[in-house]
């Protein structure tokens, strides 16, 4: 990544952090671009250079995992479909810097508009993998049963995470609560094997 890029990202990390500390000190509602701007130190004109409105900054880890999922389509190789499932979400998870951030994802299922945006981009996940399955597997995997997995990769996850979220676990045990939910669905998936 050069200096450019690593600046860029910098700036849209400035922001995100800016605008979880806002939402979580004042509510959503009574934050502001303007807030958000101002507390990560650049213009308005510059928020909207990286977000189209203040929810989407809410949704900026989601829109990189997609990416990375995307993206580790064109890697990932494993004999079955489990082994590819079990890599993907490895893949996945080690490129999210924001599943520890519980602050964020309450804020985002406590008001219905934003649980709107979070099933379209859920619902986006999960036929991309979907696809991604049938493609890669087409000899074991038919499009109901790629979708059948591809919904339990997803429910696995958003489920361990909601639940975390509303048991209050601290950031280090969501990612031991979702290593154990990803070894059972590991479990289940070998039968695809």
């Amino acid at each position: 990544m050069g200096l450019r890029e690593r600046k860029k990202e910098q700036t849209r990390t400035a922001l995100v952090d800016a605008a979880t500390r806002l939402f979580t000190a004042q509510g959503y509602d009574k934050t502001t671009v303007k807030d958000i701007a101002a507390a990560a130190g650049v213009s308005t004109r510059t928020f909207f250079s990286y977000f189209r409105a203040k929810e989407d900054v809410l949704f900026a880890g989601t829109d990189k995992r997609l990416q990375a999922i995307a993206e580790a389509f064109d890697t990932v190789r494993a004999d079955s479909p489990a082994q590819a499932v079990r890599r993907l979400l490895e893949h996945v998870l080690t490129t999210s810097d924001d599943l520890s951030d519980p602050d964020r994802f309450a804020i985002m299922f406590a008001r219905p508009e934003l649980q709107a945006q979070a099933l379209r981009r859920l619902t986006a996940a999960q036929r991309m993998i979907a696809e991604w399955l049938r493609r890669t597997y087409p000899d074991r995997l038919d499009d109901p049963l790629s979708h059948a997995v591809s919904g339990a990769v997803v429910g696995t996850l958003v489920g361990t995470v909601l639940g975390g979220i509303e048991r209050g676990d601290p950031p280090d045990e969501l990612g031991e609560h979702l290593r154990r939910a990803l070894t059972l669905l590991d479990g289940g998936l070998r039968a695809l094997d």
